[in-house]
């Protein structure tokens, strides 16, 4: 026991010295993490010099006076000095609207006041605004023969209208009192015509001070209003090196001495970004790794690392580089707490600062060069299976689906749903407590949620239940052959199963209707074949008695004899056409295809059946073509149906009228018309004479089996020929149309 304890002791001692090994290896590791940034942070911003020196010997460095705001300014200024140089060409006191509307604008126009109102509004803003932002502007203004209207300094600035090397001296002097000036000409047409700048890129002043609209500027609508531009004035503008008053100007040129290139600031932001990340990458990862927080951040899903790395890559580019541009231009203390401190002070501050935001952006970056070398070293594939927040969701959101799904399979409409719907709900209260749980009143409104959608489903549920009921009631009445039954409320999402319900029932009544009419048809077989067989069959059977007598005579011996030949024959026939109907309704029938003629054909029957058309009275006319017709058709089958049909016309066909036969050739077709008038009135339908045993003579004084026009269509629908009859009163046609 003693020897077991000690051991045990052994073990702990070893695994207790083996864990503090390796936190004293990751406290070192951390040590030197925190020295080489805080080295890093340093060294980047005692670089700080030389990016203002890069910055300032940029060529994106513009003079303030180049400024849009400033320029703008001056023109606007340019719109209050006009109305004096007219007032004293007049002779009178103007007001603005007098100055820029013209003097035959419609004044009774509706947007006339409103444009007055607002003209003097915005020329008196103006006015007032050249008092206070421009204190430090020096300016001439002459009129059209170049006389002086007025001016508020003693310095010639008119020399900067004049031409000639004489004037050099003075424009000397000129530039020696002033950092900027330019000379601005209205013609007689309003043109602005810039020229003689000083102190700044005559091309962007030009382009500045050019654009500009005073209907935009005034903010005015509406192209009923005309206005009056600036004409026939020259204005000379300057901004002197001693800056007596505080101003826009002044502002504006304050920035001067320390304006700094910002693009500048961005390259080199840029390049230190570059440079951390490359020895940030040349760590290796098991050491990195080590480092603080760093173990953390790769447990968290790619999508969250994504935006935490993404948003802080932006806020530490834009932040630091304001920092830098800042840190140049001497205000980042003023900027971030928004009051002066001494210089000593502000230095201070502002190292502290800039060491600061760097330690945490070389920390930021190192990281993320960390969760890249996570990602290489454990594999692509493996750590966004293992890490993929979307994956994990779409995992969770299967098997709840499988849950659910597999549930909602199993559940019987016809028992009680309300457990089902307390779980759904249930779960339901829980996601909502969970997205407000730090706000009591959205917990409160996510219960009195739940129990109204409990309402609504329970009576979503028992609507559904009610209609599956129905389903179920009329699908039983079906079932015990009650084919009439209708459902007719709407069932929802069961509608689809209505529908293939009353097609079933549809197919029911179809079934039952087609077996009643079979049925029928049986009956009637049976009874035509009995009468049809029975008649021949009593005759042979009377004369057979008779034929026993030994006193007949001979001459009545052989007029037996004769009518026992012609009732066998009878039986014959008739039995061959009910062994040929039989075959082609079943479609085992074998067909020998030949070149077949129809006209030939045709006429050939006629005259066969001579006798019989004699007999009946019939006029045949007959409309065939001058050429053959040939057709790949069974001779013998189709001789049968035209012989049929004539037989037809022969027996039932009024005696003495006219039969016309018409065989018209199509481009893909050959059609036959056979028509006749009926001896008596029909009250059949086309589609029951062509049935089998159906005849014309329903009190059956005729010969015939009935079958005649049955055989006659089932061999041409044999051969994918087209069988119809067509009945206008007493009027008999039958059309055949055999293809090509």
């Amino acid at each position: 026991m003693l020897g077991i304890k000690l051991k045990n002791n052994k073990k702990f001692n070893e695994e207790r010295e083996k864990k503090l090994d390796v936190n004293k290896k990751s406290y070192n590791i951390n040590i030197i993490a925190i020295i080489v940034m805080f080295i890093l942070s340093i060294l980047i911003c005692s670089l700080y010099p030389t990016i203002k020196n890069m910055a300032k010997q940029g060529d994106n460095v513009r003079s303030p006076y180049e400024s849009i705001s400033l320029l703008e300014n001056i023109h606007e200024f340019s719109y209050v000095l006009y109305k004096d140089v007219l007032e004293k060409e007049k002779g009178q006191a103007l007001t603005y609207d007098q100055v820029y509307i013209k003097e035959n604008t419609d004044k009774t126009d509706v947007d006339y006041n409103l444009v007055v109102e607002q003209i003097k509004t915005t020329l008196n803003e103006w006015s007032g605004m050249s008092q206070d932002d421009l204190k430090n502007l020096n300016y001439l203004v002459l009129d059209k023969d170049g006389k002086k209207v007025k001016t508020n300094t003693n310095n010639n600035l008119d020399s900067l209208l004049a031409e000639g090397t004489e004037n050099a001296s003075n424009i000397e002097n000129l530039n020696k009192i002033y950092d900027w000036y330019m000379v601005v000409n209205f013609d007689e047409k309003g043109v602005i015509e810039v020229k003689n700048v000083h102190g700044a890129y005559g091309y962007n002043v030009r382009n500045s001070f050019s654009n500009f609209s005073m209907k935009e500027k005034a903010n005015i609508q509406g192209d009923s209003v005309k206005f009056n531009p600036i004409v026939n004035t020259t204005f000379v503008y300057a901004i002197p090196k001693d800056l007596k008053y505080s101003d826009f100007i002044s502002k504006k040129a304050n920035l001067l001495e320390n304006n700094v290139n910002f693009n500048a600031v961005v390259l080199y932001v840029m390049m230190v970004f570059a440079s951390i990340l490359i020895l940030s990458l040349v760590v290796p990862y098991k050491k990195g790794k080590e480092v603080f927080g760093i173990k953390s951040v790769l447990k968290i899903p790619f999508e969250i690392n994504c935006f935490i790395f993404g948003c802080t890559a932006f806020f530490s580019a834009v932040g630091s580089g304001a920092a830098i541009f800042f840190t140049l231009d001497s205000r980042l203390v003023k900027k971030l707490l928004d009051f002066n401190i001494n210089t000593r002070l502000d230095t201070v501050f502002t190292d502290v600062i800039n060491i600061g935001m760097w330690i945490v952006i070389i920390y930021l970056i190192f990281v993320g060069a960390m969760l890249l070398k996570h990602i290489f070293t454990i594999g692509i594939v493996k750590y966004f299976k293992e890490n993929l927040l979307i994956i994990k969701i779409l995992r969770l959101i299967k098997k709840f689906l499988s849950k659910v799904i597999n549930y909602v399979a199993h559940i019987d409409l016809t028992e009680k749903s309300n457990k089902f719907i307390i779980k759904v709900i249930g779960l339901n209260l829980i996601i909502m407590s969970i997205f407000c749980m730090f706000w009591f009143l959205g917990v409160f409104l996510s219960f009195i949620y739940s129990i109204v959608l409990f309402y609504l489903l329970r009576k979503y549920y028992t609507g559904i239940k009610n209609k599956f009921g129905i389903l179920l009631d009329a699908t039983n009445k079906i079932a015990e052959g009650n084919l009439d039954v209708q459902i007719q409320e709407d069932l929802g999402v069961f509608n689809p199963f209505k529908e293939e319900v009353e097609r079933i029932q549809m197919g029911f009544k179809n079934a039952v209707d087609e077996e009643v009419k079979s049925q029928k048809m049986k009956t009637e077989l049976i009874s035509n074949v009995s009468h049809d067989l029975k008649t021949p069959l009593t005759s042979i059977i009377t004369y057979i008695d008779l034929l026993k007598d030994e006193n007949i005579n001979e001459e009545d011996r052989k007029s037996y004899i004769d009518t026992l030949d012609k009732k066998s024959q009878r039986l014959k026939f008739l039995i061959e056409d009910l062994f040929e109907v039989s075959k082609a309704t079943s479609g085992n029938v074998n067909l020998n295809l030949v070149n077949v003629d129809i006209v030939e054909l045709m006429r050939q029957i006629e005259i066969e059946l001579e006798d019989k058309i004699k007999k009946s009275g019939l006029i045949f006319r007959n409309n065939f073509p001058e050429n053959k017709s040939i057709l790949q058709l069974d001779s013998q089958k189709t001789f049968r149906i035209f012989e049929n049909l004539l037989s037809n016309i022969s027996k039932y066909a009024m005696k003495n009228s006219r039969v016309y036969i018409d065989i018209l050739e199509k481009e893909e077709s050959v059609e036959i018309t056979l028509k006749n008038m009926s001896a008596v009135e029909i009250d059949f339908a086309p589609l029951d004479i062509v049935e089998r045993f159906e005849r014309g003579d329903k009190s059956r004084n005729t010969e015939g089996s009935g079958l005649g026009l049955a055989i006659a269509k089932s061999f041409v629908e044999l051969q994918g020929g087209n069988f119809n009859i067509d009945i206008d009163g007493d009027l008999f046609k039958v059309i055949i149309e055999f293809k090509r």
